[in-house]
């Protein structure tokens, strides 16, 4: 039977945010399975918003807040969907968590007849602790985490990025309350075309056609580390024969620290994103592909760019918590290696020239049927 289903993020569509693609892609899927879908988003941030990247997979219904910002965006969103959500007409709703405490929208919900469903990302009020904005036994910190509390009574399900996070949540004394959570990886389906090294527009344009690349591609915000790169780079930058150089190319809070760090190594290059066109060219300039976490972020964040990495034949290197879902996939898959945040800088070299050597596309690729899981779990 065709069921109403309201998606509600900030984001919606588009190639650059990881939450609105996949969120488009669970709506194609939908909308192919025969249901009515609607999606509530920011007008500043839907891709099809200025008609350059019409997404027309469902009707978008689209709220106004501020295009710059941080706080902001968020508050502005928040309120406007908690008070247009429950008069909408949908049988069941899907919240995403952008902005973050997105899920207390459910607390002003009289459900009758229909079903609610938290689809996670980043953890809140646990990321402010983590960044070190709130401290987990400060009144602040409480009271968001009892809002959390209350509005998981009122979930039919949860869709989780992993079991590090399922296990974060399972701490939350109402979690045995939901009916049912399944467990979802993030994806990247983007067309990703191999791009031989020889015509690498990334190498050339850069003169990198000669070095061996470690790439970090994507947000460096609180939660990830450098310093353990960092400090392989130095070890490398003063070894003569070595061709081994480090690309960051990033955005994110921590990028000016990053550029301060490493502001004398010469083996060492931060750049900023690139046109969505050169994604192809970007991953592919990867020998190994470096991701990390800082400690105590394990199960709040889940960084999707291990995704997109996996369409590449390189190996990656994830520094971080090893019982983080991001070193749990990569240990299933057999798509590289694992060492723990402050990891030595020798150990880090090793690893590097060990992965550098490792045959190319050795390992699994992830299956591609994370959209037809969600939405057969908020359709069951």
């Amino acid at each position: 039977m065709a069921e109403r289903i309201l998606l509600v993020n900030r984001f919606f569509g588009g190639a650059q945010t990881p939450t609105g693609r996949m969120l488009e892609d669970v709506a194609r899927r939908l909308v192919e399975a025969g249901h009515h879908v609607e999606v509530l988003t920011s007008a500043a941030a839907y891709a099809g918003a200025d008609g350059a990247a019409e997404v027309p997979v469902a009707r978008v219904r689209t709220v106004w807040t501020p295009k710059q910002g941080r706080l902001g965006p968020w508050v502005a969103f928040l309120m406007q969907a908690a008070l247009r959500i429950p008069f909408l007409p949908w049988d069941r709703c899907v919240l995403l968590t952008d902005p973050p405490m997105l899920l207390t929208a459910a607390l002003g919900m009289r459900k009758r007849n229909r079903r609610l469903y938290w689809w996670t990302m980043d953890l809140y009020p646990e990321a402010l602790a983590s960044h070190g904005m709130l401290k987990e036994d400060g009144l602040a910190y409480r009271m968001l985490a009892r809002l959390n509390t209350a509005a998981l009574r009122r979930l039919d399900g949860v869709v989780t990025l992993g079991a590090c996070q399922t296990e974060r949540l399972d701490a939350y004394p109402t979690w045995s309350a939901v009916e049912a959570h399944v467990e979802v990886p993030p994806w990247d389906y983007r067309p990703l075309l191999r791009v031989e090294r020889s015509a690498n527009r990334l190498l050339n344009a850069q003169g990198w056609q000669d070095r061996r690349v470690v790439l970090y591609a994507g947000n460096i915000g609180e939660a990830h580390s450098f310093e353990e790169a960092l400090g392989a780079a130095r070890l490398l930058a003063a070894d003569p024969a070595s061709r081994w150089m480090f690309a960051f190319v990033v955005r994110g809070a921590q990028r000016d620290a990053l550029e301060a760090a490493a502001a004398d190594l010469p083996n060492v290059v931060v750049l900023d994103y690139l046109p969505p066109e050169q994604t192809a060219d970007l991953l592919w300039s990867a020998d190994v592909h470096l991701i990390t976490m800082r400690p105590g972020w394990e199960g709040i964040v889940v960084p999707s760019k291990l995704y997109g990495v996996l369409m590449t034949d390189a190996p990656v290197l994830f520094i971080g918590p090893p019982e983080a879902d991001t070193a749990r996939e990569i240990r299933r898959l057999g798509r590289g290696t694992v060492l723990p945040a402050d990891a030595p800088a020798e150990d880090v070299r090793e690893a590097i020239e060990w992965l550098g050597a490792t045959e190319a596309s050795s390992g699994q690729r992830p299956d591609r049927t994370a959209p037809e899981t969600i939405a057969a779990f908020v359709t069951a």
